[in-house]
């Protein structure tokens, strides 16, 4: 397998990197609203509300950045790992360490407790994500740069591989992660959004450990975004969104690393990523907003376990939750009877909670009642 391509970090340039501003502004304008609506709407939130919608968030952020590398976490060792570390009340410990540690590593990131991001905390980071000193199958080194073999990002079948991209080698890996460092630490100019954008995409490029690189990138992204935004940012997950896009995600990735310097069309991917995890997170607080709403009116009104279940569960889903309650669903949901079903939703129904969807066909379903 040969490549004479040339790769970004073997361009003149590198690591001047140039983007056109002018092509990310509307964008950026768009991104500065809704922070600005966002931190409005989080001054009204208590502190019990941004617990929960950190949980929420971080739960998915835990999940989504595994997935993008094609590990699949079980969401209640993450929910139990997020609700432990914030405090909150959890049902079942169900304790996993790995997923133990990636949590301490994503709240680490978001902690905004480190003046200067250094190779010591990343090594800890690195070594959060394998704990056994294993990926999969395969020993690696943990906490440590990667070895002289060389780095190659390749696809396909034995002989016939297709090569999307190679790393710079071992022998510049230490000049490398100090350049990175360095900028990182002492750029106080760079936009804080183009910032985060940036840092991604550069470690990307360096690739600096065996294995492990994609959630260090986004670890880091989080770290620069907790400079600027300290509290937002623990209500947004970029690895959600960019879960959403897998196959963008790394097609844009592997353009840039073919690429000369000029990264514009990866901010303007990375930006339109962060605009809608800005979107997502500003539902999620809606959502908490209405929560609270519902409860404080109806806080005197007796329901049992399984109506309170299903009533919180179309809370938090809201507009997610498609097609109206129905009592298969609301069965499912309790693992009930559907004769058990049928009685808590009239029951419901008539203290005015639910109401009937207008044309919903053959089978009746229900709407929640929202205070106005």
């Amino acid at each position: 397998m040969k490549t004479d391509q040339k790769w970004i970090w073997q361009q003149r340039k590198w690591p001047a990197f140039y983007y056109d501003i002018e092509l990310l502004l509307s964008d950026m304008l768009a991104v500065s609203h809704l922070i600005g609506g966002l931190e409005v709407m989080c001054q009204s939130l208590t502190e019990k509300d941004v617990l929960e919608i950190s949980e929420t968030i971080l739960s998915d952020d835990a999940v989504k950045t595994s997935a993008i590398e094609g590990e699949i976490l079980k969401r209640s060792s993450v929910r139990s790992s997020i609700r432990k570390k914030l405090g909150l009340s959890y049902e079942t410990n169900d304790y996993d360490m790995k997923t133990d540690n990636l949590v301490s590593m994503l709240l680490d990131a978001r902690t905004n407790s480190y003046d200067h991001l250094t190779e010591e905390i990343l090594f800890g980071w690195h070594a959060a994500l394998f704990p056994t000193g294993y990926s999969g199958l395969h020993r690696i080194r943990v906490g440590k740069y990667r070895g002289e073999e060389m780095m190659r990002i390749v696809s396909g079948p034995i002989g016939k591989e297709k090569v999307h991209y190679i790393a710079p080698p071992r022998k510049n890996l230490q000049n490398e992660m100090k350049l990175f460092l360095d900028w990182l630490n002492n750029d106080n100019n760079t936009n804080p959004i183009f910032k985060a954008g940036i840092a991604h995409l550069w470690l990307v490029m360096i690739h600096p450990f065996d294995d492990g690189n994609g959630r260090i990138c986004r670890a880091v992204s989080d770290y620069v975004l907790s400079k600027k935004f300290p509290s937002l940012v623990h209500m947004i997950s970029l690895s959600r969104e960019i879960s959403k896009d897998q196959k963008g995600y790394y097609s844009i990735l592997e353009q840039m690393g073919q690429n000369t310097v000029d990264i514009t069309d990866w901010l303007k991917w990375f930006i339109k990523t962060f605009l809608n995890a800005l979107k997502e997170s500003q539902w999620i607080i809606d959502q908490v907003f209405k929560k609270s709403l519902f409860w404080s009116k109806y806080k005197e009104i007796s329901l049992n376990a399984r109506q309170l279940k299903v009533l919180n569960r179309l809370l938090d889903d809201g507009d997610k939750f498609v097609g109206g309650l129905t009592t298969r669903k609301y069965a499912g949901i309790c693992k009930c009877s559907k004769v058990t079903a049928s009685r808590d939703l009239s029951d419901m129904e008539r203290i005015n909670i639910i109401y009937k969807r207008p044309s919903s066909g053959r089978s009746t379903s229900y709407e929640i009642r929202l205070p106005t």
